[in-house]
């Protein structure tokens, strides 16, 4: 049994707001099921973030129903689990329900564990799937023992070192025995290996979304024709290359970008993205040069991002607010900051997918709950009144601090 293992598509992205970066997450995906034709699978699995959010684009639907539709057409297994990106907060259904309605998944695991079993060559296969939001129940899964068994889920295992209260699992806590761990979340490629000896594979994102995570991207070919389960990583060729400098002398950083350029352009690739970090040297000297080589056509588009002189030096790496919270669980803040979890999630499903439904939801709660919101108003004004203090003393300790600054100033020759 051959089985493509891929991850973290996000159909409908737009990373950094850039409408081609759309176009390159779609790109990615078609270019995933082409290897699953190519390769002759018998089983294509999707550990999580399927979509981007819960309310994709129409063009995402349409993207992703094409391209199920052709492994269905050659009668290849389609197993999908999903990631929190795919689940919707409150009242509505995943995007994944209706891939499965129309017919393009045979499996899902949205809300609820699922196990599946699939028969290639008189050997069965059964795929345990967990989706991110019961992934706390891993340490209680049974293992069939009349067949081989591939878990696949959706989490931060605590091995990758991510600083966050979301890589709350560790790999020791998943039971022994499966033959292959197949997971989602993580965007970089990454291997472990389980205690019984079992991989533990990230594929990682199909496409890069935030620049300190730029790298090739792969999915992973999963051979089960043998006692033991192997792989191997296939390179996707349809990833947009980046470019990424520290320029401190903007004819030498140019000589170096279009020799870079030349080269990517050469191999085939598409027109690279280009992120230059700028040291000693004003933004715009360099943003004139790179200007022309967008109306050259040479690159697709430029970031820049500045660094003052004597700062202290530092890794390569912007995220806008959005990227940042990534693996921030901004719906715990919230009720914890309101202390009422139903009015968490209606606010947090105003903000993520705004609506007049949502809006409307979220008013009659209030209407509903006054005394709650009477309470809530206080604590707020209270907790407001605190960070006004607070930030009325930095204030004054920061104008003592430069009226010293003006004093030093004086006495200096």
């Amino acid at each position: 049994m051959l089985i493509l293992h891929v991850s973290d598509t996000h159909l409908g992205a737009i990373p950094s707001g850039l409408l081609f970066r759309a176009r390159d997450i779609y790109e990615a995906f078609k270019e995933t099921i082409d290897i699953a034709l190519k390769e002759r699978v018998n089983v294509y699995i999707h550990t999580g973030d399927f979509f981007n959010n819960p309310n994709p684009p129409p063009e995402a639907y349409v993207v992703a129903y094409r391209g199920l539709k052709k492994l269905k057409e050659k009668d290849i297994k389609v197993i999908v689990i999903a990631g929190q990106h795919d689940l919707p907060k409150r009242y509505a259904l995943s995007p994944l329900s209706i891939l499965k309605d129309v017919g393009v998944l045979d499996h899902v695991a949205i809300d609820n564990i699922a196990s599946t079993e699939v028969d290639i060559g008189n050997t069965k296969t059964t795929f345990i799937c967990i989706p991110y939001n019961l992934r706390n129940k891993i340490p209680s899964l049974s293992i069939p023992k009349e067949s081989r068994s591939i878990l696949m889920a959706h989490l931060l295992l605590k091995e990758l070192g991510i600083p966050t209260s979301e890589a709350d699992i560790s790999l020791d806590l998943i039971p022994q025995g499966f033959k292959y761990i197949a997971l989602g979340d993580y965007h970089v490629r990454t291997v472990l290996s389980h205690r019984d000896g079992s991989p533990a594979v990230y594929p990682g994102a199909t496409e890069v979304h935030r620049v300190n995570e730029y790298d090739k991207k792969y999915v992973a070919l999963v051979d089960l024709s043998r006692s033991e389960a192997t792989f191997n990583f296939i390179e996707l060729q349809s990833v947009r290359p980046w470019v990424i400098l520290k320029c401190d002398d903007a004819p030498k950083c140019v000589n170096e970008l279009l020799e870079k350029v030349k080269t990517i352009i050469s191999g085939g690739k598409k027109k690279p993205l280009a992120y230059i970090a700028v040291e000693k040297i004003k933004s715009e000297f360099i943003a004139k040069y790179l200007d022309d080589l967008v109306s050259k056509n040479l690159i697709e588009h430029y970031m820049l991002t500045h660094k003052e002189h004597g700062e202290e030096d530092y890794e390569v790496a912007v995220e806008g607010f959005v990227e940042k919270l990534e693996y921030v669980d901004v719906e715990k803040i919230l009720k914890e900051l309101l202390g009422d979890e139903n009015l968490a999630l209606h606010i947090l499903s105003l903000v993520e997918n705004p609506s007049k439904q949502a809006g409307e939801e979220l008013m009659r709660y209030l209407k509903s709950n006054l005394e709650n919101l009477r309470n809530l108003e206080l604590t707020m004004r209270t907790k407001l009144s605190q960070i006004t203090i607070k930030s009325d003393t930095s204030s004054a300790e920061l104008s003592a601090s430069k009226n010293q600054g003006k004093q030093l100033k004086g006495l200096l020759p």
